[in-house]
């Protein structure tokens, strides 16, 4: 907060004060800016309407799109790889909301596991930096301006224009990430940001230049538990809990009654993923303002976004024979614990495997825009743009390339020990 104060005015000889003259002006920036751009525009929108502002330029609240709209009430997110990925707005899920850049509809898809079709329609906020953002617009109602699809809400991405900030301005940001999921390597990953935007021939002209480098790692370890299909606990099949009278019936505690329904496990694995992904935004906008109610904006986006997985996974198979195990009551019994012990002489089979999955998105839009603001509140708009999506694997060989091995094991009651391998 400043505080300036103006020299006293003496009134001329009609007894009329001359009007002040202020010096200085006290310029308000940073968060209370931001917060005040966002307070407005929901002030003067018509509908309900959520916004966040970019604090300066380069600087938004959060290094996620998707992150800095779970802000905003009645917004949701879900993650994938430890970011934001897509949003759910007032209940609808990321396939009933539309997302547009600076007003126009952008295409969207995704390979998920590398090797499956697009199979969504919802936008994925991961292939776009938070850097080379403005703002961000939450319509959670209708509007005739807006384009229709959007149910749950329709959100506009809104990119900085030269000519909204006369002059030079620039900003240049090395950052790094230190992400401690990491299983092996360095837990700290690079992210180098940079915008640059300058206007000429008297605030006529306006050129404006992003550039965004990213560079992430994460981990993801998991154990996994495969079922069986349900039994009935008065059944005596192959994989079904031991009978009275069958000496291993000893070993369960709390074994569900004849009327109860239970599963028991089938395989269990060990699966640990690195995931390494590179994004890559950039973005070049002219403006020419030959006239004051005038003004021609062409404009080039670009993102790329290349996630790439490595997994490899270790598993066995039970074999129920000598098994010990607690359960809860019924009527659906559930286990509170499930082991088994292998005999000297029992084949097992024990399974190694390993994944690599490397997909890449890309995302262009090229467009030019002609705004006239002619009289008595009369605006007319010619936009036009185009945009694509193209996702695709970058292993030559396939979308996902899988390694497994199958191996007999000679087992004890400690550890599994393989002998041979197909």
């Amino acid at each position: 907060m400043g505080l300036a104060a103006a020299p006293a005015m003496a009134q001329d000889a009609s007894g009329q004060a001359a009007a002040p003259e202020p010096e200085n002006a006290i310029v308000v920036t940073g968060i209370r800016a931001s917060l005040s751009a966002a307070a407005d525009i929901k002030r003067s929108a018509q509908g309900v309407v959520d916004a966040i502002s970019a604090e300066d330029m380069g600087k938004f609240p959060d290094t996620n799109l998707a992150e800095s709209l779970q802000r905003i009430t009645g917004v949701s997110i879900d993650r994938s790889n430890g970011e934001g990925s897509t949003v759910t707005v007032r209940g609808f899920g990321p396939e009933f909301n539309l997302v547009l850049l600076n007003g126009r509809q952008m295409p969207t898809s995704s390979l998920g596991d590398g090797a499956s079709a697009p199979a969504t329609r919802s936008f994925d906020f991961a292939n776009l930096a938070s850097e080379g953002v403005a703002g961000v617009e939450v319509y959670k109602s209708g509007r005739a301006t807006l384009p229709t699809g959007g149910i749950g809400s329709t959100i506009n991405i809104k990119t900085p224009r030269p000519l909204d900030r006369p002059g030079l301005h620039g900003s240049l940001a090395i950052k790094g990430m230190i992400d401690t999921s990491r299983n092996e390597g360095s837990p700290i990953t690079p992210e180098i940001s940079g915008i640059l935007s300058d206007t000429f021939a008297d605030g006529k002209v306006g050129v404006l230049v992003t550039g965004v480098w990213q560079k992430r790692k994460a981990s993801v370890n998991q154990a996994n538990v495969g079922w069986r299909d349900g039994y009935l606990g008065s059944e005596n099949n192959w994989g079904s809990l031991p009978q009275q009278g069958d000496p291993r019936y000893a070993n369960i505690v709390n074994r569900p009654g004849p009327n109860d329904v239970y599963q028991v496990p089938q395989n269990a694995s060990y699966d640990i993923t690195d995931i390494d992904r590179e994004r890559i935004n950039g973005q070049l906008v002219l403006q020419l303002r030959p006239t004051d109610t005038l003004t021609a904006t062409f404009d080039y986006t670009y993102s790329q976004n290349t996630v790439r997985a490595r997994t490899n996974s270790v598993g066995i198979w039970f074999n129920f024979n000598d098994v010990s195990s607690q359960w809860t009551d019924g009527p659906v019994a559930g286990p509170v614990f499930y082991a088994e012990h292998f005999g000297a002489n029992e084949g097992k089979d024990l399974s190694y495997s390993a994944a690599l999955t490397e997909n890449r998105s890309i995302n262009r839009s090229i467009g030019g825009n002609l705004k006239w603001e002619g009289i008595d509140r009369l605006t007319l708009e010619l936009d036009a743009h185009h945009s694509t999506a193209d996702p695709s694997p970058t292993i030559p060989m396939a979308p996902a390339f899988r390694w497994a091995r199958r191996c007999s094991a000679l087992p004890t009651r400690r550890s599994i020990s393989p002998t041979t391998c197909r």
